[in-house]
């Protein structure tokens, strides 16, 4: 894989829309991160891939190289270049608010200086927002009256002139160190980008550069473990650094699961380690390839949010069924294997849950998500736009606007993955080729799915306490395929809740369940109780283009309770993915002791996640580039803020009106002009009166700075007028 930067330099404020808009402010804003403007990848695509349309229609290129470099709609395999958002490079001098301009500011590490400003939550993003960005207005004319329409004022946010912004271009199965001739021409054609390309907005230089790596801070905090103790597994943390699409219960369009499947974890990796063996389409065929990604060999747990909560970093799984909040008590939480909180009326718990036993609480957090709009063009390239509302009869290819619902980048997953420790070994080594990162779910050509992934040795557990009765939690769905997964589950299986010891009216999936507890852990097993819930899986096969088959599952949060005879820890149930179809995260469980479920929950109370901050703490002295220059300007702002307060609280005898609006006229045509300049300007007056009236009414601004004199100015225009004006009601 080779990678280049695109280098994309403004020659006219630029607004990359993203459809948000601020009430009363701003109609049109332009993308933002953390108050920085960027250029959504997506954008950069449309706009390359339209140049690139133009060089084939013409004659200079085949349509099977731009379909080979951007890929093409259904295709079973991504395009060769993938893009990514373009982020500020290069900030010229005067964007940052400094009286005389002393060079440009450089951001090598984009995301160095990215991380460095999110430690510093004093710096609002509306500070770099304000800095980073101007507003602009326009209306429409009325073509009788020749004046501004009613109601048509609109007010767009750009990034000023000059900004140079980089993205980074990667292009698999390279040959050479120099790019295709083909992105070579559509970099050099590019001219326009984003909105109002005809009315003077989005002029753009693009070149391509040299791709210099910077070290990756996942690179240095993750190793490939040598040693897997005792469980053969290894966590992961994940760290979203785009947005992430995966399909929600609702659709693409318009839901997002709330975790990472361990099925893209899986995909992913089995994209690399194709790759860096060469299988090419004969991969099952490969004994190894067979065993880790076909027959469950390795098992991928889902990714479970990760925050900052109580001081420490705690994982968040789906809300157990057991428990609840009760309708009437004011959010209390309640427990549903207690006989007595059964019978109260209550609502099921959504979103995402962690336990701390030592101080009684249940954390309550729900993931990050986010709606992105996008538009496709239409097939006639003489149209800028999306034109759903010209459609006619008979049109098609006219273009649409469509909405992902996606994961929010930023944030922290992790996991479990789970085999012996030679494939481990394996997969470890297909990432750190990668320099740990991968790309996860829908379309990761442009925009979504960066992330980077760390390793860890799993926590060996043989601390835990040990007990014979467990409340087994599920936290990725459990399916039998071969036994009670290929029919639908009967009206009393959904709804059923075991609470006996008799076994009348178990489900399949429960005998089943008890059947596989009792083989591996050689020991009787009964199952006392169960709150089950259901759902069904399924998925798409992208070699083959096919949908995979659907199966009945039981759904995360379901919780079964069994005892064994014999005293087992956590780990010794948490080590199994039970059920089938495991290599895909699902039958994940997590085992809770009876005393917890029982005695401790009845003092649980519901706090909320104080802060799920993705960023770890960094050495506050250690402050980016870009960090020392918003502080720098921040401090001007005070500055500024306290002069122009003194200069209004200021009075002084006033001179005529003439003679303040030719003081002001010469502040604003000269930004350098000071007291000693406009002293020299006043000396010049023949009139003696007038002189020494406006040196008078000068002298306040002695050993002022710039801000101070010119609002003392204006406030004396001001006050100049009002005292006119009641001059003029006293005379009348």
């Amino acid at each position: 894989m080779k990678c280049w930067w695109l280098e994309i330099t403004l020659k006219s404020d630029l607004c990359a829309a993203t459809g948000d808009s601020e009430q009363a402010v701003t109609n049109m804003k332009t993308a933002l991160e953390h108050g920085l403007p960027i250029i959504p990848a997506k954008r950069l695509k449309g706009c390359l891939l339209n140049e690139g349309k133009e060089i084939v229609s013409n004659g200079f290129a085949a349509q099977s190289e731009l379909a080979d470099l951007f890929g093409r709609p259904g295709a079973s395999h991504p395009a060769r270049l993938h893009i990514g958002d373009a982020h500020i490079y290069r900030i010229p001098g005067f964007l940052l608010g400094k009286e005389r301009a002393d060079g440009d500011v450089v951001l090598e590490n984009y995301e160095k200086e990215l991380r460095e400003l999110i430690r510093h939550p004093e710096l609002g993003e509306d500070l770099a927002e304000r800095l980073l960005t101007r507003l602009r207005t326009r209306t429409a004319i009325d073509k009788v009256l020749k004046t501004a329409q009613k109601t048509t004022l609109r007010t767009m946010q750009v990034v000023p002139r000059g900004i140079v912004f980089r993205s980074l271009l990667e292009l698999s199965d390279a040959q050479g160190q120099t790019p295709p001739q083909l992105l070579k021409w559509c970099v050099k054609a590019l001219r326009h980008v984003g909105l109002g390309i005809t009315r003077g907005y989005g002029e753009v230089s693009c070149t391509l550069a040299e791709y210099v790596p910077h070290e990756q801070d996942a690179a240095k905090n993750s190793r490939i473990p040598k040693d897997f103790p005792g469980e053969n597994a290894m966590e992961y943390e994940i760290e979203l650094q785009n947005p992430v699409l995966f399909s929600g219960s609702r659709g693409l369009y318009e839901d997002c699961c709330d975790y990472i499947p361990g099925s893209a974890i899986m995909g992913a990796l089995a994209a690399m380690y194709i790759a860096d063996h060469g299988l090419g389409a004969d991969a099952h065929r490969d004994e190894v390839f067979s065993r880790i990604f076909l027959r469950d060999g390795v098992c991928f747990g889902n990714g479970f949010l990760k925050a900052v909560v109580g001081g420490q970093d705690r994982t968040f799984y789906p809300a157990p069924a057991f428990l609840a909040l009760e309708k009437r008590g004011e959010g209390r939480l309640i427990n549903r294997l207690n006989g007595d909180d059964e019978k109260k009326r209550r609502k099921e718990l959504s979103g995402q849950t962690a336990f701390d036993w030592e101080d009684s609480k249940v954390y309550l957090a729900d993931v990050e998500k986010e709606v992105r709009l996008h538009h496709q063009r239409p097939k006639n390239r003489g149209i800028g736009h999306a034109v759903n509302d010209l459609i006619q009869a008979g049109a098609v290819d006219m273009g649409q606007f469509f909405s992902y619902m996606c994961i929010s980048g930023g944030q922290r997953f992790s996991g479990v993955i789970r085999g012996n420790a030679g494939d481990l070994q394996a997969l470890a080594a297909c990432l750190e080729k990668r320099s740990w990162t991968l790309r996860l779910g829908r379309s990761r050509t442009a925009e979504y799915g960066n992330a980077r992934i760390r390793l860890f040795p799993a926590e060996s557990g043989q601390q835990e306490a040990r007990s014979g009765q467990w409340a087994l939690w599920l936290l990725s769905p459990m399916v039998f395929v071969g036994e009670s997964g290929q029919k639908e589950a009967s009206e009393q299986d959904k709804y059923n809740v075991c609470s006996d010891n008799s076994g009348q009216g178990r489900t399949l999936e429960e005998k089943h369940l008890k059947k596989q507890l009792e083989n591996r852990l050689s020991c009787p097993v009964e199952i006392t109780d169960a709150i089950l819930k259901y759902t069904r899986i399924g998925g798409y096969n992208g070699k083959w283009n096919l949908p995979l088959p659907q199966y009945t599952a039981l759904a995360p949060g379901s919780v079964i309770c069994i005892e064994v005879e014999q005293n087992l820890c956590a780990a010794q149930l948490e080590s199994e993915f039970w059920g089938d179809m495991t290599g895909r995260g699902n039958g994940q469980v997590k085992a809770l002791s009876w005393d917890d479920v029982t005695n401790s929950m009845k003092n649980c109370q519901k706090a909320a996640a104080d802060g799920t901050s993705a960023v770890e703490k960094g050495d506050p002295a250690a402050s980016g580039i870009l960090v020392l220059e918003l502080e720098a300007y921040q401090e001007r702002e005070k500055e500024r803020e306290m002069q122009r307060r003194e200069a209004m609280s200021t009075q002084a005898a006033l001179p005529s009106a003439v003679t303040i609006e030719q003081l002001i006229a010469l502040m604003e045509e000269h930004e350098d002009y000071s007291y000693t300049e406009l002293k020299e300007q006043i000396d010049h007056i023949r009139d003696e009166q007038k002189k020494n009236r406006a040196q008078e009414f000068l002298r306040p601004c002695e050993g002022k700075a710039h801000e101070f004199i010119y609002f003392y100015l204006l406030n004396s225009k001001w006050s100049a007028r009002r005292e006119a004006a009641g001059n003029g009601k006293q005379g009348k």
